[in-house]
């Protein structure tokens, strides 16, 4: 007989759960180096565009639409990199969340199994108390066998000196 577990169902069903928590916090994690990766790309326009503004300006002649249209495409620059600050921020906060929900998930799936360890260890225990009652009970019969046979043997011997 073979030890079946009776929760094996729910077993698989909350790993599966888990693994889900657990790609949608990989999901989460990608999503916020996606953003912090477009923050940095925005922050080296600004860079750019602040080299840009000073070479206009060291130069003779200023080109004056030039440099509004500069400040102007900085401002936006800059109202971008507050946007990416704000959507990492968000993103962090939601992560929290979902790396709580995956931690639930896991100690769910944690209990299940102590559980299951517990069970399977105590049908083993059980299996080998089973086991060890079956050879005791052999060895008595073959015991009790051999002092029968022993005994047959007397008697038989007995009666054969008799006559």
């Amino acid at each position: 007989m073979r030890f079946k577990f009776r929760y094996e169902t729910l077993l698989r069903i909350r790993r599966q759960l888990e693994d889900e928590r657990k790609r949608i916090v990989a999901a989460r994690l990608q999503e916020i180096a996606e953003t912090e990766s477009h923050r940095q790309a925005i922050l080296d326009r600004i860079r750019q565009q602040s080299e840009e503004t000073r070479r206009a300006l060291s130069a003779e002649t200023v080109n004056v639409d030039e440099l509004k249209f500069g400040r102007h495409w900085m401002l936006r620059l800059q109202r971008g990199v507050l946007e990416a600050d704000a959507t990492i921020v968000r993103q962090r906060a939601a992560l929290a969340e979902e790396r709580v929900r995956l931690a639930e998930a896991a100690r769910a799936v944690k209990v299940l199994v102590r559980l299951k360890e517990r069970r399977q260890a105590a049908y083993e225990m059980e299996m080998n108390r089973r086991e060890q009652l079956e050879l005791d009970e052999i060895s008595v019969l073959r015991h009790g066998r051999v002092g029968t046979e022993d005994r047959n043997e007397r008697l038989v011997g007995d009666v054969g000196r008799q006559t």
